[in-house]
């Protein structure tokens, strides 16, 4: 952190703004991210709006849900200091965008430099609102979001850094093979952009064959009742099960069999990425963020959005041909994990943040 006469010390440190950890996230755990960042000397630490199933015993880790209410936003920075101890840190880091109006308020506050991820193609049409003072740069998530932010919004390249979040696989036993019944799954949130309606017809169509499978849905939302109502009036309802996003984890991918992202509108992928890296065989739609993911025939299958004919048809062909989906498989987990891997992302972020960290004295917090 900045010291007097504007020197800094060799430790950098680092302030995450996170939304809901373990839904906004994808239920990627900030501790190994901050564990390789530590090693790289730097000192991460997390402000959020909700811990979810982070570890309550880490004390990097701190939940302030009035950050996210616009009248509890200013009483919560001032607030910070007195419940939480918390010091100046070098660099703010927007993780989730229901942190970029606290971003705002903070680096003005605090007078710090700030750089925010973007991983989400909607924000093309939503757009978002940057302190020019304080704000050094975004980081975006994949090649195709970097070239959209460019090209749809004009914004500098030169600002604009693309970091590919890594991913940590499990360690949990290897997926049973030995199970009579194939489960397919999907997961997401519960909007009508995800394509689960589509996943439901394709599983109807599937079953439809006389071909005997599971169908496991992931749901990032409150909408799980339509969903089993969904497949009741399709017939499937014994066949289909609805859980909660949050079991998203070891568990979800020992029990999937093939894992399909039927997204309808551009994705970033990220829980493609991390069932790619866990070797479970995937289907994913001609989207931009998730068909430069899979390299179709080889890593996986890839199918045109809004098409149940269509992923039927490549569920049935993973189903009958089980030595071909293991080696899919197998070659997609070896390239994600190569893509994604989390010690790239520690050296790229460690670099960005001591680029970024304040120097000057008159930045330093007053």
């Amino acid at each position: 952190m900045p010291r007097p006469g504007g020197i800094v010390s060799d430790l950098t440190e680092v302030v995450f703004l996170a939304g809901r950890l373990g839904l906004d996230d994808d239920g990627q755990p900030m501790t190994v991210l901050m564990d390789r960042l530590e090693r790289r000397g730097v000192l991460a630490r997390v402000i959020c709006l909700s811990r979810g199933s982070s570890p309550g015993s880490d004390p990097r880790v701190l939940e302030f849900p009035a950050l996210g209410h616009r009248w509890l936003k200013t009483l919560s920075i001032r607030r910070l200091h007195l419940e939480a101890g918390l010091e100046h840190p070098c660099v703010l880091h927007v993780l989730h965008e229901p942190m970029a109006a606290a971003a705002l308020a903070l680096a003005d506050s605090w007078r710090l430099p700030y750089v925010q991820t973007v991983d989400d193609f909607g924000i093309l049409e939503r757009g978002f609102k940057l302190s020019r003072r304080w704000f050094r740069g975004l980081i975006a998530t994949s090649p195709e979001l970097a070239h959209e932010l460019v090209w749809a919004l004009g914004f500098p390249a030169e600002k604009i850094s693309m970091i590919a979040p890594g991913v940590s696989p499990s360690p949990a036993a290897p997926r049973s093979t030995d199970r009579k019944i194939p489960v397919i799954g999907t997961a997401g949130p519960s909007r009508e952009s995800s394509g689960f309606a589509v996943f439901l017809e394709a599983a109807r169509q599937v079953l439809g064959t006389g071909r005997d499978a599971e169908f496991l849905i992931a749901s990032q939302g409150k909408d799980a009742l339509d969903l089993r109502r969904h497949a009741q009036s399709l017939g499937i309802a014994d066949r289909v099960s609805v859980a909660d996003f949050a079991m998203i984890g070891p568990r979800f991918w020992t029990v999937l069999d093939i894992y399909c992202q039927p997204s309808l509108v551009p994705s970033t992928g990220h829980t493609l990425a991390l069932a790619l890296s866990e070797g479970v065989p995937t289907i994913a739609t001609q989207v931009k963020g998730l068909r430069g993911l899979i390299d179709h025939g080889s890593t996986g299958l890839v199918v045109p959005p809004g098409s149940p004919e269509s992923l039927a048809a490549a569920i049935i062909e993973l189903l009958d041909h089980p030595d071909q989906a293991t080696l899919m498989g197998s070659r997609g987990q070896e390239a994600t994990r190569a893509r994604f891997d989390v010690e790239i992302e520690a050296d790229l972020l460690a670099a960005l943040y001591r680029r970024h960290a304040t120097l000057s004295e008159t930045q330093a917090p007053q």
